[in-house]
């Protein structure tokens, strides 16, 4: 990228339900991108654990994250995670950015992942998704397990 081109700006949305034993490694790993979010948006999905309280621990010093509650229920759907984002898209959805990124709450990643993917939608301006492959603890790996491996979006 040139002095003259800006960063393209980027956003992000996780809903969130009951993810106590792993929203802190997410949000680690966020603060320690080197590339940050113009905006990035929890959403607590009416969790009957401490996500929210673990999230509120971290809003005063990264003013850039936000937390949204929504009300607690008693079901668990697809239906509720999307109600969910589109809460979340609610509060970005007037800031300007070029890309909006959908990011789990159970996830760790190293420091310049989120500039990476950000490189490729700068590279090309087309570019309508980007993801990685992905490697869970207990050995799984979505290159190597799953048929789809590298023309897959996790």
């Amino acid at each position: 990228m040139s002095q003259q081109e800006v960063p393209i700006q980027y956003v992000l949305i996780t809903p969130a339900r009951n993810e106590e034993k792993n929203i802190k490694n997410t949000i680690r790993s966020m603060v320690a991108q080197t590339r940050l979010p113009l905006k990035w948006v929890i959403v607590n999905d009416g969790s009957t654990d401490a996500t929210g309280e673990l999230v509120k621990q971290y809003l005063e010093e990264y003013r850039w994250i936000e937390l949204v509650e929504m009300p607690a229920r008693r079901d668990r759907s697809f239906a509720a995670k999307v109600n969910s984002f589109n809460a979340g898209y609610e509060r970005v959805k007037h800031l300007n950015y070029g890309v909006i990124g959908n990011l789990d709450a159970d996830l760790s990643f190293a420091a310049d992942y989120l500039e990476f993917l950000m490189s490729k939608f700068s590279e090309d301006p087309a570019l309508g998704v980007a993801g990685t492959i992905f490697k869970e603890d207990g050995g799984y790996s979505s290159d190597t397990d799953s048929f789809e491996g590298h023309t897959h979006v996790p």
